[in-house]
């Protein structure tokens, strides 16, 4: 039996867990499974809540049967800052540390003592004349401690902390040579993601703070219901105008428009400064990956092709869990990136 890694994705509504054995061929899912997020789960940093989280954490993982206890853990673009730092100048290794971090201060609306600093050279050149760009992720001590305090109580102990995009451009796209350059757009609870990947490089990232709470607040708002029955109209009818009259699309279809202008500027933002490696594909993923009528809708806009992500592409899996995928495979994106994290 080859070695096992366990991606733990811990989201707002819920948290997802899968296991992949690694072997000397492609990977092999061992076990996956997920659960509801207690509420007000990971958006509070009280002790109670948090340990209701890590009581759901230990019951995911008892029933999906994962028994490691060292875990790969995303923390959640909303509270990470990324962004690829394209204007620097030609800077050899020596130069390069206190650059980055002059530049991140920027963007970063912390003072640098309270946060991890890493980063990842996407080009650089040899001629003075030549620009250096870097991927820069800073992830406040704060957020990354309360994480750890987590998984403390939920008795695991972190591999690694990374991010919610990073994982999911490893699952989506990877290292695979033959991908083409893609336009991820990971549609979480609280916030819609952005990534450009082109051969494995993460080019730009980007992040709004509308995902598929927003869509289901605004049809509880829209026909006077609870929570969850706006949930079940999503899900059943969401972008098909032909169903129910088209009330359903009406109501969630300005909020779509938002990510959809979103979209056009990430593209059009990508495009102006990379002309010659143009993006050949959109891949959606997340809970709202599903929403019916939302890739065509998506496809019909941007004029480019667009499809729902497939993280198990690479991954041998037992006919045993195949009607579990087709129904919720684009949820594990974040899940299976982090289980096909490697040291």
């Amino acid at each position: 039996m080859g070695k096992i890694t366990v991606g733990l994705d811990i989201g707002f509504s819920s948290i997802k867990a899968v296991a992949l054995e690694h072997g000397s061929d492609l990977p092999k899912l061992s076990a996956l499974g997920t659960i509801t997020a207690p509420l007000p789960g990971m958006s509070s940093d009280g002790d109670q809540d948090l340990a209701a989280v890590a009581s759901s954490i230990k019951k995911l993982m008892s029933a999906s049967k994962i028994e490691q206890p060292e875990v790969v853990v995303a923390l959640p673009e909303s509270k990470v800052f990324t962004r690829v730092i394209d204007d620097l100048p030609f800077l050899n290794d020596s130069e390069l540390p206190s650059a980055i971090k002059y530049a991140s201060e920027e963007f970063i609306p912390l003072p640098m003592s309270e946060v991890n600093l890493n980063w990842q050279v996407l080009a650089r050149g040899k001629q003075k004349s030549d620009r250096t760009v870097v991927f820069v992720v800073a992830s406040p001590k704060q957020v990354v401690q309360k994480y750890i305090r987590l998984l403390d109580m939920a008795d695991l102990r972190p591999l690694a902390l990374e991010t919610e995009i990073i994982a999911s451009s490893r699952a989506l796209v990877g290292n695979n040579a033959f991908s083409p350059t893609t336009l991820i757009i990971q549609m979480g609870t609280a916030t819609t993601d952005f990534a450009i990947v082109s051969k494995g490089l993460i080019l730009l990232t980007r992040s709004i703070a509308t995902g598929g709470s927003a869509l289901t607040r605004a049809l509880a708002q829209h026909f006077g219901f609870e929570v969850a029955q706006a949930e079940e109209y999503k899900k059943v009818y969401g972008l098909l105008s032909d169903q129910l009259e088209g009330k359903v699309y009406e109501a969630i279809k300005p909020l779509v428009d938002s990510i959809l202008e979103e979209t056009r500027r990430v593209v059009e933002a990508y495009h102006s400064k990379n002309p010659t490696n143009q993006i050949k594909r959109v891949v959606i993923s997340g809970g709202g990956a599903k929403m019916p009528g939302l890739v065509v809708y998506m496809a019909n806009n941007l004029n480019l092709e667009v499809q729902e992500a497939d993280p198990w592409y690479f991954i041998t899996k037992d006919a045993s869990f195949k009607a579990k995928l087709i129904q919720e495979g684009p949820i594990y994106t974040v899940a299976v990136g982090l289980a096909l994290w490697e040291p």
